[in-house]
């Protein structure tokens, strides 16, 4: 069990300045050289944020953790990233590349839309958040971040028109990485159980994550996952338990506690509006729960939390 809370940042200023001591009057839009972010070996422990994220790697190597998943990073990594999505970073050499971040108020107040981030299936709900693209589409989308770069810090241009042609050049960007996305993951077999993994762990990640347009608000369950995958239950917990050592309702279970660790740390939430928020129906099925996990219940659990950080 964590016992140090996971930090949460609500606007693009104080994130940086907490992760790297980066100074921006802008909150809601940056792009910055991944050199801004250490060298070979540096570690950015576990944060989640209110930004959206696009970044591509196109040299270095190493792991990003999202929502406690490792994935590989290598030359030619494409990833994006959901708002609150816990993130870390492991890098083994230095990374070259951009990494963008820009606030959903960025778009939306520039966009014709009324949810233009849904366009892009990369930042879906549920959605594979990393790929691995070939050499000429790296090329190719190291470009455009440069253009997107280039304007940012533009000197003479007024903030106001700098911010909309970084707005157009964005678009461009994310059109662009959504065709080679969308080739990319063509080529992938989902009746393969190694991809039937990946899925599943991308809905476990994303299924807690507050959201207005969320479809369903019952507990999540072996059923529930299977349903969402077009799989018999059986099957999913048999490939998970193979590949991962653990069954879906272990997997299900640590994910949901989870998730309820970090809101009693970092949340003035009561224990029942907790419970509800996870989806319990009654907060004294969440306490029971909570305490199967960790030994405690969410009240001791709290109070522990105060007493370690006093």
């Amino acid at each position: 069990m964590e016992n140090q809370s996971i930090p949460y940042y609500d606007n693009l200023p104080d994130f940086l300045k907490a992760v790297k001591s980066i100074d921006t009057t802008n909150r809601c839009f940056g792009i910055f050289p991944f050199e801004q972010f250490g060298g070979p070996g540096e570690v950015i422990p576990p944060f989640r944020s209110s930004t959206y994220v696009a970044a591509l790697v196109t040299e270095g190597t190493g792991t990003i953790h999202l929502d406690g998943v490792p994935y590989r990073v290598k030359p030619g990594t494409l990833y994006f990233l959901r708002p609150w999505t816990v993130r870390s970073i492991h890098k083994e050499d230095q990374w070259h590349g951009h990494v963008l971040m820009f606030t959903a108020e960025f778009v939306t107040k520039r966009s014709m839309h009324s949810n233009p981030m849904h366009e892009y299936p990369f930042y879906r709900k549920g959605a594979q958040p990393l790929i691995h693209i070939k050499s000429d589409e790296t090329e190719e989308l190291g470009y455009q971040f440069g253009l997107i770069a280039t304007e940012a810090s533009h000197q003479t241009r007024s903030k106001a028109d700098r911010l909309d042609l970084i707005y157009h050049l964005l678009q461009a960007s994310l059109i662009k990485s959504r065709q080679i996305y969308r080739q990319t993951l063509s080529g992938i077999d989902y009746s393969q159980p190694v991809s039937l993994v990946e899925r599943f762990q991308s809905l476990l990640q994303m299924y807690y994550l507050p959201d207005p347009t969320q479809e369903s608000t019952v507990l999540l369950t072996v059923h529930e996952a299977a349903n969402r995958l077009h799989i018999h239950p059986h099957y999913l917990s048999d490939i998970l338990k193979k590949y991962t050592g653990k069954t879906a309702l272990q997997h299900i279970r640590e994910r949901t506690a989870f998730e309820a660790q970090n809101l009693i740390r970092n949340t003035n939430l009561t224990v029942a509006e907790i419970g509800y928020q996870l989806h319990f129906d009654d907060p004294s099925n969440f306490t029971k729960f909570f305490k199967s996990i960790t030994g405690v219940t969410p009240r001791a659990y709290r109070e522990q939390q105060f007493a370690l950080a006093a």
